[in-house]
């Protein structure tokens, strides 16, 4: 199996070489255009979440499934399209998600009602494995000396569409409707499904195994019960905190089931003793940490910056605005990531990264409304962080995993990511309601995220680099 994998990647390193730099910047393009389509309509939403409850007469913890609901099918799509993708091909998979993501797309800016829109948003949701695919597909189609740099730019690509949902959303809203910010990423993906079809080439999956499919379900379950639970936890007052509860703790038990049934079925949908290398371990654990941070900032700034009373008392048109720095950093900090791999390892820029998370977070919650200055400058902190450690672990996790199971290992760090976005942004909204009306609840919920981040620096200064077994230390420096 290993000389058949390594067959592979060298067929796939002549093709590449037969298709030139050329061919290479046209595929780059393709699944550029496809990362920015997919950043954008995943955070255009997060500024009108209030628009669209008040115009719609939505609840708040029904409000919040805007983001819960996408992100609940989003983390359980990367997987099973990643497995997929290993059997099928990852431009195959690419497209689906990319087609679904449309179809999402399309009936949000349609919707009618609360129901169809959330809905709307879940098939959104299957979409949420473009990025793991489109690493996935680089490191299967550009030769090694390139994959850094290409993940660096689909980075700061996703960095790009963050920047572009962040700025025009509000706007949008306010001139037309927020009908439009949907109908504006649907054109997005319908111009990029074409640019995939015609420059990424189309190869068969390296693995045959079958779908997992009572392990998707299980998993499903899983997150389902967690998500749901810490949805419902910041309106839990006395005896209704055990409807929350015991939904998480359901969750969690039902964790331990998956986990158990994943080490012991002959193809499951994670092949976890893949995923028990150490580099797989400390890096997916530090993702964890990655996102909480980044989601948790993504769910605070705009209700801080929209509070007229201990924010800066923002309208919807200029919430986004805020969150700009953010996306620049994250921007910059991609191709950044290239640079401190040429002098080390990506353990550099995932250790940098994680301590320019915590100081971002740690100085938002300390300035709070008081400094309009200082708190732009610590977003922008934040974005950096988040740039460099999101194409870090990019590299560290699709390098260190062997052909069969790229797809696999990079949906998961994507997975990953996305769960602890969930428990960020849940989290730091049950803060924010515990603290009442305070100002305590903004350092409280910052802190956190702070915390987060710095416990993990000297775990990402030590993911272990060897090599897989019987082999020497792959070269990490590009």
């Amino acid at each position: 199996m290993g000389r058949l994998a390594a067959g592979r990647r060298a067929a796939s390193e002549n093709a590449g070489t037969a298709r030139g730099l050329g061919g290479h910047r046209r595929a780059l393009t393709a699944l550029v255009l496809a990362d920015v389509a997919f950043a954008y309509q995943q955070t255009a939403v997060v500024p009108v979440i209030p628009v669209i409850e008040k115009e719609l007469g939505v609840p708040q913890a029904w409000g919040a499934w805007l983001l819960s609901g996408y992100l609940l099918v989003a983390t359980v799509a990367a997987p099973v399209l990643g497995r997929l993708a290993d059997r099928h091909g990852r431009r195959a998979m690419l497209l689906l998600g990319l087609g679904m993501f449309l179809v999402g797309s399309v009936a949000a800016a349609v919707a009618p009602g609360a129901v169809v829109l959330i809905a709307a948003r879940a098939v959104q949701g299957i979409g949420g494995a473009v990025f793991p695919l489109s690493l996935s597909i680089v490191r299967e189609e550009f030769p090694g000396d390139r994959v850094g740099s290409a993940t660096g730019m689909l980075t700061g690509a996703f960095g790009i569409g963050t920047a572009l949902g962040f700025a025009t959303s509000g706007a949008l809203t306010e001139a037309v409707s927020w009908h439009l910010v949907f109908a504006v990423g649907a054109a997005v993906v319908a111009l990029a499904m074409p640019l995939v079809v015609r420059w990424v080439p189309a190869r068969p999956g390296p693995s045959r195994g079958a779908l997992d499919v009572p392990g998707a379900l299980l998993l499903s379950t899983v997150l389902a019960l967690v998500l749901v639970g810490l949805t419902l936890l910041p309106e839990a007052k006395g005896a209704s905190w055990a409807l929350p509860g015991g939904l998480i703790a359901a969750g969690l038990a039902a964790g331990a089931v998956w986990f158990r049934r994943e080490n012991r079925v002959a193809e499951p949908l994670i092949d976890l003793r893949t995923l028990r290398s150490p580099a797989q371990v400390w890096t997916n654990g530090v993702t964890l940490a990655i996102g909480y941070a980044l989601f948790g900032t993504f769910y605070l700034v705009p209700q801080l910056v929209g509070n007229g009373r201990e924010g800066f008392g923002a309208g919807t048109g200029t919430v986004g605005l805020y969150l700009l720095p953010l996306a620049a950093g994250q921007i910059l900090g991609g191709p950044a990531a290239r640079t401190l791999q040429k002098s080390g390892t990506p353990r550099r820029p995932l250790a940098a990264g994680m301590a320019l998370l915590a100081a971002g977070t740690a100085a938002c919650g300390a300035i709070g409304g008081s400094s309009r200055p200082g708190f732009l400058a610590a977003a922008f902190v934040i974005g950096c962080g988040a740039g460099l450690t999101i194409s870090a672990s990019g590299t560290l996790v699709s390098v260190k995993a062997d052909e069969e199971h790229a797809g696999v290992s990079t949906s998961v760090n994507s997975t990953v990511r996305r769960v602890g976005g969930g428990l960020g942004s849940q989290a730091s909204a049950a803060i924010l309601v515990l603290a009442g009306s305070g100002r305590a609840g903004w350092p409280a919920a910052f802190g956190l995220a702070a915390a987060f981040a710095l416990v993990s620096v000297p775990f990402a200064a030590r993911v272990p680099l060897s090599g897989r077994a019987g082999g020497p230390p792959p070269d990490l420096s590009t």
